[in-house]
């Protein structure tokens, strides 16, 4: 395959975050001579990547013809393996959804979700009307800087597993894999909330869920840290003589405010409630398999040990995303994964703890939102990171 010049992949990223552009344009942001995106733009608009779709007139210099990223031409396949099985989209070179598939699964083995995720592509390529570059993967847990395996997942009890290899070789497309919340963080910078990059410039995406992991995307790129485990603060500590976590640590963030920590400090509570202050509570059944679902639906009915196992866990986020906001400074923090759903009974003590423990200069005009795109955020971030990984020449080249 031909190599494509580099000032291919700098004009192609422009393309990719304005909505039109022009030539003249691309000059003044990107430094490159006239030639250069002369050349470059007439290599693009061969290949039906760019397309011309009118002109302007610049006060009284000549009319500039405006240039357009071409979304459709080209296709990616982003995905999220969750808790329940896969989440897949075919999407465009915006990491715009064209069309979502899901999988579920029976049993956390790697096996299951290479199968889930298999069954997706196949279901997605079928509708595809462009050639499909590859496949960007949101996982869960700490990823190689290759991002080719899954070095360790506490959660589902995974050490190096080959994932990128895995898919390879049952779809026969190049692939790529990075924490799910990191990924997700692509996703929220290309399609999500704020519109003005400005806005976004330093951008934090907390998911809080399972695991609780933070992805950062600053000005376009994603960071990863020098061996790709930047972010990981659910294994930060937050209470020093707190419980064991499985990864080694005491007092993490994950032992007090994931999913399976507020499960388990609502069993705590409710055991230790006397059963005559009980029967005035709303009804929730203990059982064994009890889950954030369920707790969410008594939170709904105003229970008040659900009520106060969430409002804990924002405080203890709040303390660690307090730290976050001191040491990264981000412009923009959303917040995602399945503790998102609970609206402000997580959102108030947790914005107020922030206030308490961040400096007021890193929170001036810092916005703190919950994800606008809920559950598509994973495989969208999946098509982001394909995207932000894909060699140019591919691009150009697809066959």
């Amino acid at each position: 395959m031909p190599q494509a010049p580099a000032s291919v992949d700098i004009i192609f990223r422009l393309l990719r975050e304005l909505p039109e552009t022009t030539r003249t344009d691309l000059v003044a942001r990107t430094g490159l001579s006239k030639a250069t995106v002369s050349e470059t733009i007439a290599q693009l608009l061969a290949n039906d990547l760019v397309t011309e779709t009118g002109k302007r007139q610049p006060g009284r210099g000549r009319r500039q013809v405006l240039l357009q990223l071409r979304n459709g031409s080209r296709l990616v396949i982003g995905a999220e393996f969750n808790e329940h099985g896969c989440r897949a989209v075919l999407a465009d070179l915006r990491a715009g959804p064209v069309r979502f598939a899901d999988r579920s699964f029976t049993s956390a083995e790697p096996e299951d979700f290479v199968n889930a995720l298999e069954e997706c592509v196949a279901e997605l390529r079928a509708v595809a009307t462009a050639p499909v570059l590859g496949i960007g993967i949101g996982v869960p847990g700490l990823v190689d800087d290759a991002g080719r395996s899954v070095a360790i997942s506490v959660p589902f009890n995974w050490r190096d597993v080959p994932f990128a290899a895995l898919v390879e070789e049952r779809t026969g497309l190049a692939t790529t894999i990075a924490n799910r919340a990191k990924a997700a963080a692509l996703g929220e910078y290309w399609q999500g909330s704020p519109s003005d990059l400005a806005d976004r410039s330093h951008l934090a995406y907390i998911t809080a869920g399972a695991g609780i992991v933070a992805g950062f995307v600053i000005k376009g790129d994603p960071y990863y840290g020098h061996v790709g485990t930047a972010g990981e603060l659910g294994h930060t500590t937050v209470e020093p003589d707190g419980p064991q976590c499985g990864c080694g640590n005491q007092g993490c963030l994950y032992m007090l405010a994931s999913e399976s920590a507020i499960v388990r400090h609502v069993r705590e509570a409710h055991t230790a409630t006397p059963v005559h202050v009980r029967a005035s509570h709303p009804p929730l059944d203990m059982h064994d398999g009890i889950t954030i679902d369920d707790l969410s639906v008594a939170m709904k009915d105003g229970h008040p040990l659900v009520v106060q196992a969430i409002e804990r866990a924002a405080r203890y986020l709040g303390i660690a995303i307090g730290n976050l906001i001191n040491i990264m400074n981000p412009s923009h923090v959303v917040i995602g994964g399945s503790l998102a759903a609970f609206g402000d009974v997580l959102l108030v003590p947790l914005r107020a703890e922030i206030q308490r423990r961040s400096l007021w200069d890193a929170r001036n005009r810092l916005s703190i939102a919950p994800s606008k795109l809920g559950d598509d955020v994973g495989p969208i971030g999946g098509a982001a990171l394909c995207l932000s990984r894909v060699d140019s020449s591919r691009m150009i080249h697809p066959g």
